[in-house]
């Protein structure tokens, strides 16, 4: 039995929501064309759009259309499509597919509901996919995600995929079938997750009865503890569709959390393996290598139209690397808060988002402007331990240290201190942040046993070290400390 419909305007509420979560819902499967979308389609089968995102260029390269894929030998098939799983059934469908095509459409893909569905591996589920994606007929194909999603809402009681679709059908008028597929993917991805939903950052929470605890988790079996709702995201984070590069690495972990901040996760083809926010990112976009040594041929085989570095981060070699691959790349400079200002109006300009980095370039300076000239305790900021570590007044962080109202001290520069040095600094007030090294409690308790005359803080490295996302925040705890007078 299926629950009762929501009430039209709890619907309409629903998808206002979703839609200001996740303005950048899209297909996350890439392709060029209905022929591309199916096969890529028939590869997620058990499978991540990213991992298939990875196949599919060379197996496209191989077999463009579907007259090559119904001449190809399985065996090459298998070859290409192996890091899909089950590559086997796979591989014959795809034969099977290629080989239909001709025989029954010209080669072409149908438009028609009955004859895609009738395809070798298509089935219901990807030929809604197809005609949504590919030929925009409204169609709300119901994965693993949504079925999750859905259920969890209250939107469905269903115990299958297929009544869920019915129900959400009856629910949701037509027009709105393609953008909540979408969304509903999204959300299950990004914050309903199956083992661990993030209840308490959900912008739908207050519409949902599994996440307030009005019954079971139907697909746990346990009653959450309910949560204070989240607000939702403001509508500044939308960034127009169709503009700025479609492709983009980014090998900042800090300017990977910025571009989801912006909308344009989707946008994301390849970050490094330090690029861990927002949590999602890690199963939704393959990792090239860490910053200092990005997997270059990883690189070109995802073929971006533009790579984001910035130049301390990331070593010059790999810029000049990118040039010689004709590849275009971007080189942020992020010293002070001013400059970061600055980056923040050319990042947004160079992925064509120029009035989402003209908002919070705009929303900085004038947080600066209204700071404080009161300079708090002599504070040393240390970023690394054997040798020890810090990170001068001429960095980011020592600006961020000046800019929060403490006196940053120490030498320029990120410069390694003798046992000695550190003693004679005399700092009143010594910051441990959590990143990049992963200072621990008893680190701080030593350092306060070597250092009594100094109060020893150990604070969230992200805030003070990620410049762009996290500026804003990393303010907040500087200024809390300097005035609550510390030391």
């Amino acid at each position: 039995m299926t629950r009762t419909p929501h009430p039209a305007s709890q619907a309409a509420e629903l998808q206002r929501r979703l839609r200001a979560a996740y303005p950048d819902a899209a297909c996350a499967l890439d392709h060029r064309d209905p022929f591309q979308l199916v096969v890529a389609t028939i590869l997620s089968a058990q499978c991540t759009d990213a991992r298939v995102n990875l196949v599919t260029p060379a197996l496209f390269a191989r077999f463009p259309d579907a007259a090559a894929l119904a001449s190809a030998r399985q065996e090459e098939l298998e070859s290409l499509i192996r890091p899909t799983g089950f590559f086997h059934n796979k591989a014959r469908n795809l034969l099977g597919l290629g080989q239909a095509l001709m025989a029954r459409h010209g080669g072409r893909v149908p438009a028609d509901p009955a004859a895609l569905a009738a395809l070798p591996g298509v089935g219901q589920k990807t030929a809604n996919v197809v005609l949504a994606n590919a030929f925009g007929v409204p169609a709300l194909a119901v994965d693993t995600h949504i079925f999750r999603v859905a259920r969890r809402l209250g939107l469905s009681k269903a115990p299958t995929p297929e009544k869920v679709e019915g129900d959400l059908c009856r629910i949701f008028p037509r027009d709105a079938w393609i953008e909540l597929h979408h969304q509903l993917i999204f959300h299950g991805r990004r914050t309903c997750g199956a083992r661990r939903p993030d209840c308490a950052a959900c912008p739908l929470l207050d519409l949902c009865p599994t996440g307030l605890g009005k019954f079971k988790d139907p697909h746990l079996g346990i009653r959450f503890q309910p949560q204070d709702p989240a607000p939702a995201p403001p509508p500044a984070s939308r960034v127009p569709a169709g503009t700025g590069p479609r492709r983009i690495v980014s090998l900042v972990p800090s300017v990977t959390e910025l571009l989801a901040q912006w909308g344009l996760a989707t946008r994301l083809a390849g970050r490094t393996r330090y690029c861990l926010e927002p949590p999602w990112i890690r199963a939704t976009v393959p990792a090239v290598g860490g910053t200092k040594d990005p997997d270059l041929d990883r690189i070109r085989a995802l073929a971006p139209d533009l790579v984001i570095l910035e130049k301390e981060e990331n070593p010059r070699s790999a810029a000049e690397a990118l040039t010689r691959l004709g590849i275009p790349w971007i080189a942020l400079e992020v010293r002070t808060l001013v400059g970061a200002a600055a980056e923040l109006r050319r990042l947004g300009a160079a992925v064509g988002a120029p009035a989402a980095g003209e908002a919070r370039a705009a929303a900085l300076e004038a947080r600066l402007q209204r700071a404080s000239s009161r300079r708090g305790p002599r504070t040393l900021a240390l970023i690394w331990r054997d040798p020890w570590m810090s990170a001068g007044p001429d960095t980011y962080l020592g600006d961020l240290v000046r800019q929060g109202g403490l006196t940053p001290i120490g030498p320029d520069g990120y410069a390694t201190l003798e046992e000695a040095a550190l003693e004679a600094l005399e700092p009143q007030l010594v910051l441990l942040p959590t990143e990049p090294y992963r200072f621990t409690a008893r680190h701080a308790a030593e350092l306060q046993r070597r250092l009594p005359g100094a109060r020893v803080h150990r604070l969230d490295g992200r805030a003070l070290t990620w410049y762009l996302s996290r500026t804003e925040e990393g303010l907040d705890l500087l200024e809390h400390l300097a005035s609550s007078g510390a030391p």
